[in-house]
């Protein structure tokens, strides 16, 4: 657990500015589109993380070159495809697999994988996607354990995505197949968040056809080739509503640069609701001159409040004034994280996997805890650094999957974090107290 974990001392409102990396989920479905685009392609503001690592790694095994250059800056050439296969030791590492298997079918004509990995936050389907490259034409052979998909030319379609979600998974998938499939494809209900936004833009500049960017319903007429272009993936409006939840816990005044106000749907709406002062300028500054007051959240897609803020806001909501209420409507598993609060001195029920009540308490307690997927893991970090003492939270490999140096640019608003095997070293290494 040390190994993993970092010690965390609470007390301590942040301050100061700091830049989000590119979109973690912007970034990833874009890699993977390189396969569809002939030659270069050089993306910017790519965030270094452990999922895209893992996203260049597969790239390289399946034919193409890969460069990681300065600043957060890929060059990927696309000369050939040499395998249908993605590796299997990475695609379980990562959910965002399931992005290679449009580009692959596309352009080889079948593509096979285990199914992916990722973090555990409940059910999540792949039938989805292959719902999506089915109404295509594609053809899944799958077994246990194995997607397999073969086809022989893709054709446009009527893809209908189920309105309760928006998924931004099936639209990346659907927008990526139906832009060198033959013929017209519309998409209904698709996700029209910010990543999906700027995709569609990334996609038509290497020359293919979609309208209606921004909207529920996406036009895509076929193309019979991609080129390689230039692209910046956008500010991930994820991390960004992060560490404006960090400094609404800890009763601090943060801006967080590079983002606009309406990238982040309805969560800016709910922190101004519980009390957080919001301000557009040079980014959104977040400042808490008083104790939060309770507030009721629902999930839904964009622009309703992120499933992925839900366990950073409901560290916040725990040391909130009054009763709060999250209803979880995307996953199944997300409010996991909710009995490691409970350790650090929250309040909370669980009326079932889905719903939880939260009774603020004035101060969280220091304790040990652990995440088991990246956002619980940000949620911990930031509940133990509202708290009173120094509590250990493990998880960071999970967190480094999603947040680029996360550690770092808490300490550069003044938190007290750091490696927990460092600081055990560091205390043996200086002897026994005197006394």
């Amino acid at each position: 657990m040390i190994e993993d974990a970092w010690r965390v001392g609470g007390g301590r409102p942040l301050a100061g500015r700091v830049r989000p990396a590119g979109s973690k989920n912007g970034a990833l479905p874009t890699l993977a589109a390189a396969l569809l685009l002939d030659g270069e392609t050089v993306l910017h503001n790519v965030p270094r993380i452990t999922d895209v690592a893992t996203m260049l790694e597969l790239l390289r095994r399946l034919g193409l070159a890969v460069e990681q250059r300065s600043g957060g800056s890929v060059r990927i050439l696309n000369d050939g495809i040499a395998s249908h296969r993605p590796p299997a030791d990475l695609v379980s590492r990562m959910r965002a697999s399931h992005h290679l298997l449009g580009p692959l079918v596309l352009r080889l004509g079948r593509a096979e994988m285990p199914l992916p990995g990722g973090c555990r936050i409940g059910a999540r389907p792949v039938t989805h996607f292959l719902a999506v490259l089915e109404a295509l034409g594609a053809r899944t052979t799958s077994g246990a354990g194995q997607i397999a998909l073969e086809a022989s030319g893709l054709n446009g379609a009527a893809v209908v995505l189920d309105p309760r979600h928006r998924n931004p998974g099936a639209t990346f998938t659907g927008l990526m197949a139906a832009s060198l499939a033959k013929g017209t494809t519309v998409i209904e209900n698709a996700s029209f968040e910010p990543d999906v936004v700027r995709f569609c833009e990334f996609l038509n500049a290497a020359g293919a056809r979609i309208e209606g960017i921004g909207r529920p319903t996406l036009t895509v007429r076929g193309v019979t080739q991609l080129h390689g272009t230039t692209h910046r993936v956008n500010s991930d409006r994820l991390e960004a509503g992060t560490f404006l939840c960090a400094a609404a816990a800890t009763g601090g005044e943060v801006r967080v640069e590079d983002i606009a106000r309406e990238d982040l749907g309805d969560a800016a709406g709910k922190l101004e609701e519980a009390g957080v002062e919001l301000s557009v300028r040079e980014g959104i500054t977040a400042r808490c001159p008083r104790r939060l007051c309770g507030v009721e959240v629902v999930t839904d897609p964009f622009p309703s409040f992120p499933t992925d803020l839900q366990p950073p806001l409901g560290a916040v909501l725990a040391g909130a004034e009054g009763t709060s209420k999250i209803r979880e409507t995307v996953f199944d598993d997300r409010l996991q994280y909710v009995g490691q609060l409970v350790k650090m001195g929250a309040d909370i029920t669980l009326v079932d996997s889905r719903q939880a009540v939260v009774r603020g308490v004035p101060r969280l307690h220091a304790a040990e805890v652990e995440a088991h997927n990246m956002r619980d893991g940000a949620a911990l970090v930031i509940a133990a650094l509202s708290a009173d003492g120094e509590s250990v939270v493990a998880g960071r490999s999970f967190v480094g999957r999603g947040y680029e140096d996360f550690e770092s640019k808490l300490r550069s608003l003044g938190a007290d974090i750091s490696p927990a095997g460092d600081h055990t070293t560091q205390r043996a290494a200086a002897g026994p107290a005197e006394g």
